[in-house]
């Protein structure tokens, strides 16, 4: 609650010098049609004067404008205590970058002998029933190896449906892609969910890796 307002939304904090600065709600309300591109992509984000991973999901040029903004989303609504999991920012590759792919080499043990596969999906008859008490809720940014290749991805559950192994219900596109499959590490790959200090002295990535005109996973 705010001074000035009852019962109102905490005020959003300040940001720190270098952040990632937030879309002024005059370009947000320009008269017109806006081009939006629906493409995810897991990035950092600098906030608070740290770098904290997200997930990217819109691209926004509103009418009018020459500079791309973009959403994007850090944390769960219901579990952030101010209330501040996501946001529109005018994009800059000073302040949000795209995280690199695992680069890694397949296991040599079974079932990969060497060679990447694909995550193993679970019917959804098979993935049993949610706990009542939402104990099996989550939201983790992770890497989710499908169709031969990673995807941005969120995982929205986990549970382990009788003595097997666990499962996870995973995001992991703006089509709403979406399956229940087994949480093995080497193919469904959680984002670690601490953040970073940033340094002065850090570079940014190359601009082709994330511009929205050019193919982001």
């Amino acid at each position: 609650m705010t001074s000035a307002v009852p019962f109102s939304r905490p005020a959003r904090p300040e940001g720190l010098p270098g952040d990632a600065e937030r879309a002024p709600r005059e370009l947000m309300t320009l008269p017109g049609a806006s081009r939006d591109v629906r493409r995810w992509r897991l990035v950092e984000i600098r906030l608070g004067g740290r770098w904290r991973p997200g997930l990217l999901t819109v691209w926004r040029r509103p009418p009018g404008s020459p500079r791309w903004v973009v959403h994007v989303r850090w944390g769960d609504d219901a579990a952030t205590p101010d209330g501040q999991a996501w946001g529109w920012f005018l994009y800059s590759e000073e302040t949000i970058r795209p995280l690199p792919e695992p680069a890694g080499p397949p296991p040599a043990t079974g079932p990969y002998f060497g060679r990447w596969r694909d995550a193993v999906t679970v019917p959804s008859e098979m993935a049993g029933t949610s706990d009542p008490a939402g104990t099996d809720r989550c939201w983790r940014l992770a890497w989710v190896r499908t169709a031969g290749r990673w995807h941005s991805g969120l995982v929205t559950a986990r549970r382990r449906p009788g003595p097997g192994p666990w499962i996870a219900h995973v995001r992991w596109g703006e089509d709403a892609q979406a399956a229940w499959v087994i949480a093995d590490t080497a193919v469904l790959q959680p984002i670690p969910a601490d953040t970073t200090p940033a340094r002065p002295d850090e570079q940014s990535p190359a601009p082709a890796a994330a511009a929205p005109d050019r193919e982001v996973r």
